[in-house]
């Protein structure tokens, strides 16, 4: 098994530990960058697992390798339905970020301003507006699309026009988007207008969104091994999904400034299935 990534060293190298240390003595996880990993494609064989790190990697997998499965992590949903469809080899994922039906009912339990939502995208999503549109309307939201391109002054120029009859941009798990600096530009922008966005990950709590429905690594490399042991135990190719434990993170400054009342840890587990962060 081959863990595929253009990632920091160190980082790649402590998950692969991690993920070792879950899976059985006989599998071995071997992390390797993209670049040398081509150089010796050609000693792949057809029962090889490949498992890649972002969006990058399982996008240049899916493109050039035609032997063995690959099992996509950190990336988001959508990022990965837009890669998927081409696919050259059998794929699976684990997503980043959360359903929209979780992030939907939990905004309509805090925010009651019915404003339309933004979603701000690059067209390295695979955007199914009509199915969205039908998520949001069950908790009483409208949605507002704009693709926009991803160099900073387009997509600051995207945020304005949104801006003028939208309240909250939700945010998707977008690496091509959110790149360089982008996210904090963004939420600087929002910070000065008294606008919020609703985050995908603890970063974007920790950089000034509202909140954020995310998993951690260890719910991740779960979620993982779950996939690589049915492959190896039966050949079956767990469908790509959200890890089973997520947890949601506020941003304390935001929460006190709009006034926002915070249901218990006790009813964010029993309504929503989430754990918050000082329960976790």
């Amino acid at each position: 098994m081959y863990v595929i990534h253009d990632a920091e060293e160190s980082s790649v190298r402590s998950l692969t530990f991690q993920l070792s240390a879950l899976l059985p003595s006989s599998l071995q996880a071997k992390p390797v960058r993209s670049s040398a990993f081509y150089q010796n494609i050609a000693a792949l064989k057809n029962d090889d697992i490949l498992v890649t790190i972002g969006r990058d990697s399982y996008s240049q997998i899916c493109s050039t390798v035609n032997t063995g499965i690959v099992i996509a992590t950190f990336i988001g949903q959508e990022e990965y339905l837009n890669i998927q469809k081409d696919c050259l080899i059998p794929s699976s994922g684990v997503f980043s970020g959360a359903p929209l039906d979780k992030r939907f009912a939990l905004l309509n339990a805090v925010w009651f301003d019915r404003k339309p939502l933004a979603v701000l995208y690059s067209d390295t999503l695979f955007i199914d507006q009509q199915k969205m549109e039908k998520e949001a309307a069950e908790y009483g939201f409208e949605l507002r699309f704009l693709k926009t391109d991803t160099d900073r002054l387009s997509v600051l120029k995207s945020v304005n026009f949104l801006l003028e009859e939208s309240e909250v941009i939700l945010s998707l798990v977008d690496t091509q988007l959110y790149q360089d600096g982008v996210a904090q530009d963004i939420l600087k922008l929002l910070f000065h207008k008294q606008r919020i966005m609703i985050g995908s990950s603890f970063a974007f709590v920790r950089a000034g969104s509202l909140f954020a429905i995310h998993s951690d690594s260890r719910s991740k490399l779960t979620a993982l091994v779950e996939r690589i042991r049915a492959w190896e135990d039966s050949k079956l190719l767990i469908e790509a999904d959200y890890p089973g434990t997520l947890r949601v993170t506020f941003n304390p400054y935001l929460i006190r400034s709009h006034g926002v009342v915070l249901p218990s840890a006790s009813y964010l587990k029993d309504k929503y299935g989430l754990c918050a962060d000082t329960q976790c």
